[in-house]
């Protein structure tokens, strides 16, 4: 690898681009060798976890820190729509497109790399049973099963969409 970083280094030079090793991290995922790579005779710092195109790889390949962040950023989403959840205007249907449009869109953005386990696949769903009950204004001491709830509002279980999307996401590589 350090092979590849000096070729790099050369290349980047011969067309006008400089590499600042200080801005340069390196991560490395399911890997046993831990030399330090280096670029232009400084260390390059590694990370444990790294932020790309908004989704987190980890060291460890597993994607409990990005689901974890894909949350969040659902949440943002959906807790900026608070207005249109409670408002006696819009309807029902319409609400379900826009949580589907504006908020299962940001949670599920990358999803076809996850390897979905129990945990993972708990939190994701909690969080959409979560979003719809409030959307339809079901609070306790109300209950709904969860099938039920899909069925009102034309969902399928997040854990059967996520494996759709890991398959679709192999069929079209």
């Amino acid at each position: 690898m350090q092979k590849k970083m000096d070729d790099l280094w050369e290349e980047s030079k011969k067309v006008g681009l400089e590499i600042n090793p200080l801005k340069a991290e390196e991560i490395r995922v399911n890997t046993v060798i831990n030399q330090g790579l280096r670029l232009n005779g400084e260390d390059i710092t590694r990370s444990s976890d790294f932020c790309y195109l908004g989704g987190v790889v980890a060291e460890d390949g597993r994607a409990n820190t990005d689901v974890h962040v894909r949350i969040q950023k659902a949440r943002g989403s959906f807790s900026k729509l608070r207005k249109v959840w409670l408002s006696t205007l819009i309807r029902k249907d319409t609400k379900i497109k826009i949580f589907n449009a504006c908020v299962k869109s940001v949670l599920l953005h990358g999803c076809e790399t996850w390897l979905v386990t129990s945990e993972i696949g708990h939190k994701i769903h909690t969080f959409v049973n979560r979003c719809l009950r409030y959307i339809l204004k079901i609070w306790w001491p109300n209950i709904i099963s969860n099938k039920d709830l899909w069925r009102v509002t034309g969902q399928e279980d997040i854990n059967l969409e996520i494996r759709k999307e890991s398959l679709n996401g192999l069929a079209t590589h």
